[in-house]
């Protein structure tokens, strides 16, 4: 509408404009025409002037002569005068001559010096050259008739010119020549005529009036080519003005909305702190309405009663000095409901000037829920989720605190706990259970230690007690009540019942400058110890023996080596050769088992008897075996073909995978791997494990020979009831206990128990193969015997793997 509006207001100030123009040009042209007519008006009265001069001149000296000749003849007309002729005293002979006679004289023989003539005339002319025209007779009347000029734009022969009469008014010499003609002095006797031409002149007009016209229409030009860049800019203005309000109005209306909308409250006040603003969320979250607020003191309404002089004080410091305290930050405050009740907010002000009036609008967010969420947050990092005990990293901040605000001579205990046959319930009623009873004994615990004492779940089934301000006989008792507590706990579940039991290890905290992983260590070394002494009992660290916390740290260290050898890839797979007993060292192999080396960072070869019992007691045994089958599967199936690899492939399992279901079926994936020939595989566990699982390691071994993989019994010979098992195992080979293979060659006692395994293997239908093997008297012995298979140093020392690569 302002762009329509600015065309319309552009079009009407051109028409103005051009208006203007023609009529200063209209106004131009005439004033040039009225000039040029003044300009020749005053031109003719300047000749008529001349020629009246030289007439009066004339007639006021009464007479004049000049030398009678032929073209100065004696005038006839003026024969009545007397002494028209004169001779002068030299002989000289003179003639009057008339005043008229001069002046058309002087008009035809000099006019062409000053380019006009006048011409004298009169109704009754003394001479015939003096008759009047038709224009001249009309103007004598005129004349004759009192009127003092007469003039005429007239042409002649087609050109222009302005005529000009005056009259000659008849004096007392003119009467000398005009005597006899009733001609009364001070009346008109004739007149002189000016005949002015107009052609330079009306060309000058013309060149004037072209020169202010172009002029004229040069300012119109630029008036008109101002107004359409004027209104151009005018239009782009108007449209970038129109944009800016639309844009301003969807701004306001998107802001009115955002505030209508906003899930924070958005209250407006002005420096009286009256209320001017008071979005819906703020109706929501303070139970007031809008119509209720307005005008009215927020403090009164919104602040605590507590707080509402510190707010009055901070807005009137603001207005008087300008101070930004809380201006543009985010903080956090109290405010009160319409109920009463207060609440924490988080609250941020920004000031607006409307003029001289400041404004100031405040955005508050109800943090009631998101506290309450950060404290559940912060309780759940530093609690553990399934007891709500501290965790670990939680409990070692609290004995760091512990120990720096302890003063000199003050004394504290730590006890580390360990949940025995734990690990009985959760294998035989599963995880849900395990859950279970360490909530149970978590409220357990904290029902029988002090207000003051700190209690957390540090991993697993082990607890960390910290006994604040507690000499050794204090947690001594409190040490033997959980543990008496634990005797009477019953746990049941499902239709089974069952019995707990601690091992409690216990330090005495005397140096404030103590690390609390040295203390962790030695409490949990403590502990180790309780079990190996029997279990439920509590064992005291006088922080010097360190033989037990030399063996706990050697196995942490231990666990830690493996973790960086997993990361840097240093497990190394080894094999050693089995061959048939006939055939003698030199015979081929018939299977190799595969064996695991760990190299240290400096590149030196670890023998498993270091870290598999440390990798057992930490849960990582299992990790390990997954490794070993998946890389001797995938070496097997990318190198499916050498010449010298033997076509059975033996490999060690552990008790902790046979017993965890999710093995079986990794091992069952694992043997999908292309190019892999489950029946090139042989899985080994050992006598102890298979008797102690039994279940699990009948349905271990039936489901992965369904798969085509062949069992051998490792160790056998070394458990208590070894042939009673034996029939319930469907595995296919025998592997005889080494300890009894090395010694066979000395000892008839263990000479006899490879004959009676072997007897009896056999007669079961299953291989026998002899460990161990290190001499031909031990080779030649198994021969007589007729044990199947040998492995040992004398037949083949462990080798890499890659070592059967060409």
């Amino acid at each position: 509408m302002q762009v329509k509006h600015l065309d319309k207001q552009a079009l009407v100030l051109a028409a103005l404009w051009s208006i203007s123009i023609f009529l200063i040009t209209a106004w131009t042209i005439s004033e040039e025409t009225k000039s040029t007519l003044t300009l020749a008006t005053t031109e003719a009265r300047a000749y008529f002037n001349k020629d009246q001069a030289i007439r009066l001149w004339a007639t006021e000296h009464g007479r004049i002569y000049v030398p009678k000749t032929g073209d100065y003849p004696p005038d006839p007309n003026l024969a009545h005068i007397p002494e028209r002729d004169i001779t002068t005293p030299s002989g000289v002979e003179l003639t009057l001559i008339n005043p008229a006679k001069i002046i058309r004289e002087l008009d035809e023989g000099y006019g062409h010096l000053y380019g006009v003539t006048g011409r004298v005339t009169s109704l009754s002319p003394l001479a015939r050259e003096n008759l009047p025209d038709e224009w001249e007779k009309r103007a004598l009347r005129r004349l004759n008739n009192g009127e003092p000029e007469v003039f005429e734009i007239t042409r002649i022969n087609g050109e222009e010119y302005l005529r000009l009469m005056q009259p000659l008014m008849v004096n007392e010499g003119c009467l000398l020549c005009h005597m006899g003609q009733e001609f009364q002095v001070g009346k008109p006797g004739g007149g002189i005529g000016i005949m002015l031409p107009l052609k330079e002149l009306r060309e000058a007009e013309r060149k004037s009036i072209i020169s202010k016209s172009l002029i004229l229409f040069v300012l119109w030009l630029i008036g008109i080519t101002s107004l359409i860049i004027g209104a151009r800019i005018l239009r782009r203005h108007a449209r970038i003005r129109q944009q800016m309000l639309e844009e301003l109005t969807q701004s306001e209306k998107r802001k009115s909305a955002i505030v209508e909308t906003a899930l924070d409250s958005i209250i407006t006040i002005d420096k009286y702190d009256c209320i001017l603003e008071f979005n819906p969320a703020a109706e929501k979250t303070f139970g007031y309405s809008r119509e209720e607020v307005l005008g009215k003191r927020m403090a009164e309404l919104l602040v605590p009663e507590s707080l509402r002089e510190k707010h009055y004080q901070g807005l009137r410091r603001h207005l008087q000095t300008g101070s930004q305290t809380i201006l543009g930050t985010r903080i956090e405050t109290t405010a009160m409901r319409a109920d009463g009740t207060e609440f924490p907010v988080e609250l941020a002000i920004t000031r607006v000037d409307q003029g001289e009036h400041p404004l100031f609008t405040a955005y508050l967010r109800d943090i009631t829920e998101s506290r309450k969420m950060a404290r559940q947050l912060l309780f759940q990092a530093t609690h553990d989720f399934l007891t709500n005990l501290l965790n670990r990293h939680s409990f070692e901040q609290a004995l760091q605190k512990l120990l720096d605000n302890s003063g000199d001579g003050s004394e504290h205990c730590l006890m580390y706990l360990d949940l025995d046959r734990f690990k009985l319930i959760n294998d035989s009623c599963g995880h849900a259970a395990g859950d279970e009873l360490l909530r149970q004994l978590a409220i357990l615990l904290q029902d029988n230690i002090r207000d003051e004492d700190i209690l957390g779940r540090l991993g697993g089934d082990e607890f960390g007690l910290i006994l604040s301000n507690c000499s050794l006989s204090s947690a001594l008792e409190i040490g033997n009540a959980l543990l008496a507590a634990a005797r009477d706990f019953r746990f049941y579940w499902d239709d089974k019942i069952f019995s707990i039991g601690l091992s409690i290890g216990l330090v005495v905290i005397t140096d404030r400058n103590q690390q609390v992983t040295e203390l962790l260590h030695l409490a949990d070394a403590a502990c180790y110890r309780a079990k190996e002494e029997g279990r439920n009992r509590i064992s005291i660290t006088n922080q010097v023996d360190g033989e037990a916390l030399q063996k706990r740290r050697g196995e942490i260290d231990w666990i830690n080596s493996i973790e960086s050898a997993f990361d840097q890839n240093r497990f190394k797979l080894y094999r050693q050769p089995i061959v048939k007993v006939d055939g003698g060292p030199e015979a081929p192999p018939m299977a190799m088992e595969i064996l695991l080396r760990m190299m240290d960072p400096e590149g030196n070869l670890v023998t498993p008897d270091k870290f598999l019992p440390p990798a057992e007691r930490y849960n990582l045994i299992s990790v390990i075996d997954r490794w070993v089958v998946r890389s001797t599967f995938h070496w097997l199936a990318t190198h499916p073909a050498p010449q010298t690899l033997p076509p059975l492939t033996t490999i060690n399992l552990s008790g902790a995978s046979i017993a965890d279901p999710l093995f079986l079926d990794f091992v069952l994936e694992q043997l999908h791997i292309p190019n892999l020939s489950p029946n090139s595989i042989c899985l080994e566990i050992t006598e102890t494990v298979a008797i102690t699982n039994l279940s699990k390691a009948r349905r271990f071994i039936t489901e992965l020979r369904d798969a085509g993989c062949l069992f051998a019994l490792d160790d056998f010979g070394s458990g208590m009831s070894s042939y009673g098992y034996l029939k319930d195992l469907p595995v296919d080979f025998l592997k005889i206990d080494g300890q009894f293979v090395q010694d066979m060659d000395t000892d008839p006692i263990s000479l006899a128990m490879v004959r009676s395994i072997n007897e009896i293997g056999q007669l079961m239908g299953k291989k026998t193969i002899a460990e161990f093997v290190a001499s031909d008297k031990t080779l030649d012995l198994l021969r007589v015997i007729g044990v199947d298979y040998a492995q040992g140093f004398h037949i083949g020392e462990p080798a890499p793997l890659d070592d059967l690569l060409p």
